[in-house]
């Protein structure tokens, strides 16, 4: 997890790829237990629809407590409900608050403070010091399109009301209410989630205000630390808070104290690349060995190991490579894209360069990583 602090992905996949992928017999319970120390925190990010007011949970990022100003973002203004608005004060007021607390406090029903924390959490306002409310919050879903929505939308273009006539849709499709649960059952609608709800601008979470040099430099170690190599592609594809030119320039000053060097690795990847001395002489011994013979390697598609999902545009990419949704696999065999799946599992095109031997150990591959039986040896 600290390797991965920094990088904002979709949060059912931490626990369903990315940690069973690099920690043997992986328990998700572990994250609980290293959640409860206090060091990690996180925090959400969500997609905001200006035309509908809604923001879905797209996005969570971990890091080491005190170290939030170093990764997030808070340029866009938040635009909040007023359900909303009323949760978010009274944390601000109450402090670090149990949800049973806050529907107290407001008064609000329990559907409508947790539609209420969603939404906060989707703006990056509020986290919780436990991990199992961040999985209460991915599988919730959103209760009816926020006010200002066109509720004439579902209208044909060309239709023509009869006069002192309104057809508007008012009542919420019934679909996208919650489905009623027993009290005492897990999960119940009228059961407050685990842990307390606080403000992500704390001065214990974001830390000090640094300058941006000093921040710079935090994000180049631990770019360095996570993917062993640094170009420009890495902060086209995180953007974090700082500019390329102040990380780069604190990349140069690590070349000349001589903790990583400079030069061109990877095919593909930016001119200016800087590496650890040990991902330098591991990408050596990768390169003169015959990866024919290798093992297959099953990797979600929105891994952060996932080269494939780079912004590269000088480099020819294999058709195969950049499978679309959110449950996409890819699997591999000597950096060689060989299966590209779709939908875990419903739709996958084969390369044409396995024969039906290696075809075979791929789907074995891919069935054992389905399982959960496959991992932990792909990053060591």
């Amino acid at each position: 997890m600290r390797q991965l602090y920094g990088i904002a992905r979709p949060p059912i996949a931490w626990d369903r790829d990315y940690l069973r992928a690099r920690v043997r017999a992986y328990d998700s319970a572990t994250l609980s237990q290293f959640t409860a120390t206090g060091e990690p925190v996180w925090a959400g990010e969500g997609n905001y629809d200006p035309e509908s007011g809604a923001i879905p949970f797209a996005r969570v990022r971990f890091f080491e407590r005190g170290t939030g100003g170093v990764w997030l973002n808070f340029e866009q203004e938040s635009v909040l409900s007023e359900n909303a608005e009323t949760v978010r004060a009274t944390i601000a007021e109450e402090g670090a608050s149990f949800i049973g607390d806050i529907q107290a406090i407001t008064g609000l029903t329990m559907l409508a403070v947790r539609e209420a924390i969603r939404e906060l959490v989707a703006w990056g306002i509020v986290t919780n010091d436990t991990v199992e409310a961040l999985r209460e919050i991915a599988r919730w879903k959103p209760l009816i399109p926020r006010t200002g929505a066109d509720p004439t939308s579902w209208l044909p273009a060309d239709y023509n009301p009869s006069p002192n006539r309104r057809f508007v849709r008012t009542r919420p499709s019934v679909r996208r209410l919650p489905k009623w649960r027993r009290p005492d059952r897990p999960g119940s609608a009228v059961s407050g989630w685990t842990g307390r709800w606080s403000l992500v601008r704390r001065r214990g979470t974001m830390g000090p205000d640094l300058p941006e040099e000093e921040r710079a430099e935090r994000i180049a170690r631990q770019w360095l630390a996570r993917y062993g190599i640094v170009s420009r592609e890495w902060w086209r594809r995180e953007r974090p808070p700082v500019s390329w030119r102040s990380i780069y320039r604190e990349l140069k000053r690590l070349e000349f104290r001589g903790e990583v060097r400079r030069g061109y690795f990877v095919k593909g990847l930016g001119g200016a690349q800087f590496a650890l001395p040990d991902a330098v002489e591991w990408l050596r011994t990768v390169a003169s060995e015959d990866q024919s013979s290798a093992d297959f390697v099953v990797i979600a598609a929105s891994d952060p190991a996932n080269v494939y999902n780079l912004p590269l545009e000088l480099v020819d990419r294999d058709a195969l490579s950049r499978p679309r949704g959110s449950g996409a696999l890819l699997v591999t065999r000597g950096g060689r894209v060989a299966i590209a799946i779709e939908g875990r599992g419903k739709r996958f095109s084969v390369a044409d360069w396995l024969t039906a031997d290696d075809l075979t150990a791929a789907k074995k591959a891919v069935l054992e990583y389905l399982r959960g039986e496959r991992g932990a040896s792909y990053f060591m």
